[in-house]
């Protein structure tokens, strides 16, 4: 049987003015998933600001996006320029904590230096951001904020070759459980773990430099790469009003890999 197509754009489920007189920020704004969730929110009414380390990145991906998108340089592991920035820009209405560092290695072949480095951009980054940007949430608890935080389905499993990622990501997804008790009622907190995305560096070197994109496919019972739109279409929810009863939770979209486990291993070795 055929493999399925990639999906051809379809029109969004939203409405356009969803989240019109919403202010958005979105760490990582600027390229990979972050710019797919910056250009959704801007698409559905928002005022997107940016965050990322690259000016010229920055630059391109705001003007492509329009006059609703504005850009600030900031690394998300400089927890003062974080807070001047949050001083500038003002009350935020929707955090999306999408800034990531990663690199495939053995955890005996890492220096701490390597181990520490995704530490403090991955889990620090985002306790950073969180405290710039969303802890002033809690004084607007009638203005319906939330958090959103880009996490990963090895978060919950082992991880090995990328163990400094794993133990960061399962830090961020047990702060988003911790921050959506201790921070309710006022604020929202929520996760989004993407499998296979083709349209992302990262999923483009596992492809392209070491030729597993088939081998990937093959362990997805969707049997195809996801799209970084159908990761922003995931923040878009958990952020909306159809989602006001939601914290605390972790959608996973990733093509059903993380429903497979061993039998759905025993399972596609048996039709293959």
């Amino acid at each position: 049987m055929p493999a399925p197509a990639d999906p051809a754009p379809a029109p969004s489920a939203f409405r356009s003015d969803l989240f019109l007189g919403r202010r958005v920020l979105v760490t990582g704004g600027a390229s990979g998933i972050g710019l797919a969730v910056s250009r959704a929110f801007c698409d559905h009414g928002a005022d997107v600001v940016l965050l990322s380390r690259n000016e010229e990145r920055l630059a391109a991906a705001a003007a492509g996006l329009g006059p609703q998108a504005r850009w600030f340089a900031a690394d998300v592991r400089d927890a003062d320029r974080l807070q001047e920035v949050a001083r500038e820009v003002g009350d935020v209405d929707v955090l999306v904590n999408a800034a990531a560092g990663n690199f495939p290695a053995p955890f005996s072949a890492m220096s701490p230096n390597a181990w520490q480095s995704v530490q403090d951009i991955v889990l620090g980054g985002t306790v950073n951001a969180t405290r710039a940007f969303g802890e002033p949430m809690l004084g607007r608890p009638e203005a319906g904020c939330s958090i959103v935080n880009v996490v990963a389905g090895y978060a919950w499993t082992g991880a090995p070759g990328v163990s400094h990622s794993g133990a960061a990501k399962a830090g961020v997804l047990n702060l988003s459980k911790s921050l959506a008790v201790e921070w309710a009622p006022a604020v929202r907190c929520n996760a989004v773990s993407p499998g296979p995305i083709g349209d992302t560096e990262g999923m483009k070197r596992l492809g392209e430099d070491l030729g597993l994109a088939d081998a990937v496919v093959a362990s997805t019972p969707l049997k195809r790469m996801g799209e970084a739109r159908e990761v922003a279409d995931a923040c878009l929810f958990l952020a909306s009003p159809a989602a006001s009863y939601v914290t605390g939770a972790c959608l996973v979209v990733d093509g059903g890999q993380d429903a497979v486990g061993p039998f759905g291993s025993m399972l596609t070795a048996m039709q293959a």
